[in-house]
């Protein structure tokens, strides 16, 4: 946590240096695609969004909830921070009913596509709401048939798509078109640079494979995952957590006492620890 706040209060006093310019603004020309419209006018809210969203691919919510923030406050007028953060407030509080509201009220001039990704609200709660919950999938394809190019679009359509195998189709097609270029020319992005998505797409994919059985390649997944993501926390949560479901406990508490090291204030890494060391 120390270290967190210590990169926040670095970029909060820092010098606007072009390096900072071109993270903040991900070398992504939102001209060219009727895509959800996250970008902001504001240099340091578009390097929060940017963190927030790696972040939350790889299942680093208590780090994203940080930087979601942290983007509202950079410019209050952004909308999709809202929705996320609506899904990790408390069920029924004055928080999540504020971000619910502010969400519906910021879109309302904006264009179909962001309008139908605030519609993910109006979902019924379950699962990971609202982003995956059910029914989310008809959304996100809404989405998807406006805007094929949009990224985050194509990662929520194909986790969310019926069917462990069409999945691991969909999320392997995605992949293929971030690390070659090479896919659908309708799908392909034209600009922004999206390789951070890589690791957590792998990710993903360890896990579909645990779903239908082959272990092997879902420790592969995740073994990459560990090489491509090293200083992150959810890679060693997810090796934890294969070990785990195999039924060895004393690889998984090392790989969960790696995560609590990489970020101490990990929720599910030292849930984990408890219960095996209680076991």
């Amino acid at each position: 946590m120390k270290k967190l706040l210590f990169i926040v209060s670095l970029l909060l006093i820092g010098c606007e240096t072009n390096q900072n310019r071109d993270n903040a603004t991900w070398t992504f020309d939102a001209s060219t695609g009727d895509y959800i419209e996250w970008q902001s006018e504001n240099d340091f809210a578009n390097e929060m969004t940017n963190a927030a969203f790696v972040h939350l691919y790889n299942v680093e919510y208590e780090k994203a909830m940080v930087f979601f923030e942290k983007a509202l406050e950079y410019d209050p007028s952004l909308f999709g921070p809202h929705v996320v953060l609506a899904g990790f407030s408390e069920d029924g509080s004055e928080k999540q009913q504020m971000h619910i509201s502010k969400a519906k009220e910021l879109v309302e001039n904006k264009n179909n596509t962001s309008k139908l990704f605030v519609s993910l609200l109006d979902l019924d709660k379950g699962g990971s709401w609202p982003l995956v919950t059910q029914g989310a999938h008809d959304v996100w394809k809404s989405m998807r048939d406006i805007e094929p190019k949009g990224k985050l679009i194509h990662y929520y359509y194909a986790f969310t798509i019926p069917g462990m195998e069409n999945k691991i189709q969909e999320m392997e097609t995605l992949l293929a078109e971030l690390k070659d270029g090479t896919g659908d020319s309708e799908s392909l992005a034209v600009s922004g640079d999206h390789s951070f998505m890589i690791a957590p797409i792998v990710n993903t994919l360890g896990y579909f494979y645990y779903n239908i059985g082959n272990k092997e390649e879902a420790k592969n997944l995740f073994e990459e995952y560990l090489n491509l993501y090293p200083d992150g926390y959810n890679s060693y949560d997810s090796m934890g957590e294969f070990y785990y479901n195999e039924g060895d406990m004393e690889n998984a508490l090392k790989f969960y006492k790696k995560a609590k090291e990489m970020y101490p204030a990990a929720t599910s890494a030292n849930m984990m620890i408890e219960e095996i060391s209680k076991s």
